[in-house]
């Protein structure tokens, strides 16, 4: 009976999405070192646009996630506070006319003065929080919010089509920085959660969650298992649709929020979800 149920299930997947909708549900449920990346996945969502977009990466890094984005033309502003990691982005895309690089952290308050803090254990973790035993005050560096940054560039009115945070923590902070009110809402938003960084700094999971959903997005659930080193390889879980509890409490992932719903849909397949448990 289960048997002829997962081929029935089988059947309808390679008839409504073909061979490569198939292997990918396969990949997806059987192969334990599958591991997402959802900035690529927003690409293949919103790449075939007729019109170059805007991009705002808020923890860039080394721009593995603009990279594409700025290859395709689009305007790009990358803020990156780390001196050593802004050194990698800015040998990569320096050159670029689309892309501006900005030295500054983001949050909900602007400050002249703060401290960065870094840790051996991988140049990803660079952040304003100290999370790790490991973690040490390496530079003073500047904060604004992307209200305020937004407007010294003169795009507060550019529509924003994709805006990604990766900030060690201080995700629902930089969303509180944007200027909700008089600016248009990003199309596409990706931003990391972990509660074992954002807990100490006031929120949860559900709260940065459900400050999207009070947005007016559609959310789906990236939720990778918890950390076992930072700088390793991590382990992905699944997709799933908001609401939504994580499976453990102690995991971590990404939310791509999405603000039209046909979009949500596509997303929905492109994430190999079935619309019909959308609630």
């Amino acid at each position: 009976m289960v048997l002829m149920k997962k081929l029935k299930t089988a059947q309808k997947i390679l008839k409504t999405r073909g061979m490569n909708g198939l292997a990918m549900t396969l990949r997806l449920k059987l192969d334990r070192s599958f591991r997402p990346d959802e900035t690529k996945i927003v690409y293949e969502l919103i790449n075939d646009r007729s019109h170059s977009g805007f991009m705002i990466d808020v923890g860039a890094h080394h721009g593995s996630s603009l990279a594409p984005f700025a290859e395709l033309g689009w305007q790009v502003i990358a803020f990156e506070p780390d001196s050593s990691n802004r050194a990698i982005l800015e040998s990569s895309f320096s050159t670029y006319d689309n892309v501006i690089i900005d030295p500054r952290a983001c949050s909900d308050q602007a400050q002249p003065e703060a401290t960065l803090f870094v840790s051996p254990e991988s140049s990803g973790v660079s952040g304003l929080s100290a999370f790790l035993e490991s973690h040490r005050a390496s530079e003073k560096i500047s904060v604004t919010t992307l209200a305020d940054a937004l407007g010294a560039y003169g795009y507060l009115a550019k529509p924003v089509d994709f805006l990604k945070i990766d900030t060690e923590g201080f995700d629902l902070m930089v969303l509180k920085g944007f200027l909700w009110a008089q600016s248009p809402h990003p199309g596409v938003i990706v931003c990391e959660f972990e509660d074992a960084k954002t807990r100490p700094l006031g929120y949860s999971f559900h709260q940065l969650a459900d400050f999207l959903v009070n947005k007016a997005y559609w959310l789906i659930i990236s939720e990778w298992y918890p950390v076992k080193a930072y700088g390793g390889l991590h382990r992905w879980r699944r997709f799933t649709t908001y609401p939504c509890d994580l499976v453990d409490p102690q995991g971590w992932g990404n939310i791509i929020a999405v603000k039209d719903q046909e979009a949500y849909h596509q997303l929905c397949q492109l994430c190999q979800l079935d619309r019909l448990h959308i609630k």
